[in-house]
């Protein structure tokens, strides 16, 4: 996948030097001791720290580099530092988050034209916050939210905005009980998340004749890793229906293996009253034993690594 950003562009300026072409992106330097989850932890939390010292003797706007780096390779590094995240423990990969947009808000003092710092934040809501983003994570959007407000480098309307964004990016964010709703099974059955089993619970938001849907219910009954967990008692799948064509829903029962728990919120709550700001159909969380929230809409692929670390 590639992470298109959103970025500001201008007149094309000079950095001072005037003569220096593009520089290539710093890389982070890991020290030699560290090796595994340290030296992962240590690269996400220091992977900007060179890039932003870099970034002094840059004055100026330019349509092409991002603080002297070409655009393209900061996209890059961008992709390779949210790989980074998506490696380590969730708090530390918000640490890591947090100090990135400190080191992009000292960037105004000298960049007073914000090209940085809006490029920054154009591309991590492009990158985590778009539902169609393979990379997405709202969680790790917060930061950047708090960072925009914070700097008041947007409008009254889209300071709105943003505060909207931020209230559903705070809902049922990882670390967090996920919220309890009620549903209904074919038979009529009522029933509780938190009454559902297992040491794992995978939640998906899906429609009947969703195409986007069908390909992740193929995905994930065809995974040998999934089916093992649901086999050994670890994981229970549960698919919701959240809008209110029940007749619809029960026509495509048919597309999810038996052993997956299916059922319909049945006074719509979920929907109406936003118990899950759902954005995009299908949308997947995942839950530990104890209904805390693992990963908030995580897409199939980033699921699948997930698993693998459990």
């Amino acid at each position: 996948m590639t992470i298109t950003p959103l970025f500001i562009s201008g007149c094309n300026f000079h950095n001072e030097t005037g003569q220096r072409g593009p520089k290539p992106f710093p890389a982070v330097s890991v020290p030699a001791m560290l090796s595994g989850q340290d030296a992962a932890e240590y690269a996400a939390e220091h992977f900007w720290n060179r890039y932003f010292d870099s970034t002094a003797s840059w004055a100026g706007i330019s349509d092409t580099l991002i603080g002297g780096v070409r655009q393209e390779d900061m996209t890059a590094a961008v992709r390779e530092y949210l790989l980074a995240l998506w490696s380590i423990p969730y708090d530390r990969a918000f640490k890591a988050q947090t100090h990135l947009m400190t080191l992009a808000e000292t960037s105004l003092e000298r960049d007073t034209s914000g090209h940085i710092y809006d490029w920054f934040t154009a591309t991590m809501e492009s990158a985590l916050w778009n539902p169609l983003s393979e990379l997405r994570n709202e969680g790790l959007y917060i930061p950047v939210i708090e960072s925009i407000l914070r700097t008041r480098r947007t409008g009254e309307h889209y300071s709105t905005y943003y505060q909207q964004q931020l209230t559903t990016c705070r809902n049922n964010s990882p670390g967090t009980p996920a919220a309890d709703f009620t549903f209904t099974d074919a038979k009529g059955h009522p029933h509780s998340l938190y009454g559902t089993p297992g040491e794992y619970t995978l939640l998906l938001f899906s429609n009947p004749g969703c195409p986007a849907c069908r390909g992740i219910i193929s995905l994930l009954k065809d995974s040998p890793m999934i089916n093992s967990m649901v086999r050994d008692g670890r994981m229970t799948l549960l698919s919701i229906y959240i809008d209110e064509d029940v007749a619809e829903w029960f026509k495509g029962l048919s597309d999810y293996p038996e052993e997956w728990i299916t059922g319909y919120n049945q006074d719509l709550t979920i929907r109406d009253q936003l118990v899950y700001d759902v954005r995009a159909i299908p949308s997947l969380y995942l839950l530990d034993r104890d209904k805390k929230v693992l990963f908030k809409d995580i897409s199939p692929n980033m699921l699948m690594l997930q698993l693998e670390r459990l």
